[in-house]
This record gives structure tokens, C-alpha cells and sequence, in this order.
């Protein structure tokens, strides 16, 4: 995704936020902002479980040895944590 749409996006779920904040009061606005937070946790536990299925079917296939199918899943997977779909395994850890 482009810089330009993520911004055009990020712009749009924020007037979004706040006309629900607007129409509905501050309720309104926490569950909009609560329900999006668990959309993206949701998101990315699906695309976690996803990237998990696509390393066994390699493991399965013999693909592992593969330099141009690993270097194009590691793209995907960078790609993923770079627009914030997959985080990274430290990242989730709690210090």
C-alpha cells in the first residue's frame, strides 16, 4: 500500500471515529476504537496463523531449501510486519 492511501485510510478511520464520537458521544467513540483494535488483533492472529500454515506446507513440500521461495515468503512476512498485520514474535512478548 502506498504512503498516499495509507494516509487517505488513516484520515478516513479517524473522521469516522469522530463523527460516531459526535453522534453517539464518548461511548460511542470508545467502542469504535475498542472494536477496531480487536479487528487488527484479529487480523493479525489470522495472517500469524496463515504465515504458520504456509511454513508447514513448505516444510511438507521440501520447499525450505528453496532460496527463492524462502527469500519471497520472508519478503511477504516483512511486508506484513512493515503495514502492521504481523507483529513481531518480541514484540508480543510483555517485559
Amino acid at each position: 500500500m502506498t504512503e498516499e492511501k495509507e494516509n487517505i485510510l488513516e484520515n478516513l478511520n479517524k473522521q469516522f471515529v469522530d463523527f460516531v464520537g459526535s453522534v453517539f458521544g464518548e461511548s460511542g467513540k470508545e467502542f469504535i476504537e475498542e472494536t477496531n483494535e480487536k479487528v487488527k488483533d484479529f487480523s493479525s492472529q489470522s495472517i500469524k496463523k496463515f504465515m504458520e500454515f504456509s511454513d508447514t506446507v513448505l516444510d511438507n513440500l521440501k520447499l525450505k531449501d528453496n532460496e527463492q521461495v524462502i527469500k519471497t515468503r520472508d519478503t511477504i512476512e516483512d511486508l506484513l510486519k512493515q503495514a502492521g498485520l504481523l507483529k513481531d514474535e518480541y514484540e508480543e512478548e510483555e517485559f
